[in-house]
């Protein structure tokens, strides 16, 4: 078996997404996926990876990880390269449960749990506002998610409120009202809804510090990167300065990120994105780095309809799963626009597809939308010569002759 072709989908709709089908000889085809920065993501896997790719067995995941990471480490294998990788072995290991015919969490090493407990982060996205009614009315939110058997959920109301003073200085003022939804919720609920702070980087140490110790009297389940993960020792002092559990971070990349977290003692709970940490290969490996610190992991799931997938799967298997990230203004709204099926969450729980690899195809009719963004690049079986096409917006092009 080898790569025969690699093609990256773009929708001008969903503009943070890149969607990668990695080709075989044998008809076989693997779903990936990234997010955030797909462009120079995309220009990435075509201008570097596809010529690597092309030819491999892909089957052989372990040596194609490190081949690539090995020719990224020379200028820097953080961000771009990340996520091309990531997307990379995502795809290969969709490959590799259609090869087996094994859904990807029984290749994992099968299923530590019958049913996967979920957290909603309260991202707005296109008919959903979860965004600004974590704002508004975090009381009803929360009453809806309860509901529907979700008791925990994760918002950032002290986002606005960093720039004033550019994240160096916090009010009273401005901490009451960032208190404000974590009051509302836990004097209407108790200890029946658990509400996570995300920080997203905004706030230096010191702010940070004030406002790990504003919130401990509403028990926050966790507090997530209040404060950039440039530099550790940062970390380290602020877990030291609250009774709060602290969770760090998708900001980080590869199992060697993870090291001097864990080494230093910098988090509570371990979070990493399979979409630009290093794919399910790595995401593996962190988890089971966590576990070695006696440490709880949860992924970082803010992207498309595959990564949700991916972490099914991932959550399925991991023994020191602390919950999942899902985000019901993604999963309610486009998801089943882009694959054949969404797993669904019932009561607060999730299970991964039954089906081999990731279980999910992407939609035919997804290379025909009118804001399709292609481009592919193959190799042809008898003269090695590599070609690329690019589309916008003009339909599958091996049915529209673009490709041909």
């Amino acid at each position: 078996m080898r790569i025969t072709k690699v093609e990256t989908i773009q929708l001008k709709q969903h503009p943070r997404e890149l969607i990668l089908r990695i080709h075989t000889n044998e008809g076989i085809i693997g779903l990936g996926e990234t997010n955030a920065k797909p462009d120079p993501v995309r220009e990435m896997i075509h201008s570097v990876c596809a010529e690597i790719l092309l030819g491999e067995d892909p089957r052989n995941i372990d040596k194609i990880w490190s081949t690539f990471y090995r020719v990224f480490n020379h200028h820097g294998f953080t961000g771009t390269e990340m996520r091309a990788l990531s997307a990379i072995d995502i795809a290969l290991w969709d490959i590799l449960g259609k090869v087996f015919n094994q859904p990807i969490y029984r290749l994992l090493g099968g299923a530590s749990r019958d049913k996967i407990n979920v957290y909603n982060t309260c991202v707005g996205y296109m008919s959903n506002n979860d965004r600004d009614r974590f704002m508004t009315e975090p009381e009803k939110l929360a009453e809806e998610l309860l509901k529907k058997g979700i008791t925990n959920l994760k918002i950032w109301p002290f986002d606005e409120l960093s720039k004033n003073y550019q994240g160096n200085y916090i009010s009273p003022e401005l901490m009451r009202k960032g208190i404000e939804p974590f009051r509302k919720i836990r004097e209407a609920f108790g200890d029946q809804v658990g509400v996570a702070l995300e920080g997203h980087g905004r706030w230096n140490l010191t702010s940070a510090i004030q406002i790990a110790k504003g919130l401990e009297e509403y028990k926050p389940l966790w507090l997530e990167d209040l404060v950039t993960i440039d530099n550790l020792d940062k970390l380290v002092k602020l877990k030291e300065s609250t009774e709060t559990p602290i969770g760090a971070s998708e900001r980080l990349f590869t199992r060697y990120g993870y090291q001097g977290l864990l080494e230093k003692g910098g988090a509570d709970i371990v979070i990493a994105d399979p979409a630009w940490t290093g794919g399910i290969s790595e995401v593996k490996k962190i988890a089971a780095f966590a576990e070695v610190y006696g440490l709880p992991f949860a992924p970082h799931n803010c992207g498309g309809p595959i990564l949700h997938v991916v972490n099914t799967h991932l959550c399925y298997n991991l023994p020191n799963l602390w919950m999942m990230e899902t985000v019901r203004a993604f999963y309610e709204t486009y998801y089943s626009d882009i694959i054949t099926e969404v797993p669904e969450i019932i009561d607060g729980f999730i299970c991964p597809p039954e089906g081999p690899g990731l279980g999910v195809e992407l939609r035919p009719e997804v290379l025909q939308r009118s804001d399709l963004i292609y481009r592919v690049t193959d190799q042809n079986a008898g003269d090695g010569e590599i070609k690329v096409y690019n589309t916008s917006g003009q339909g599958d092009p091996w049915k529209t002759g673009l490709a041909n």
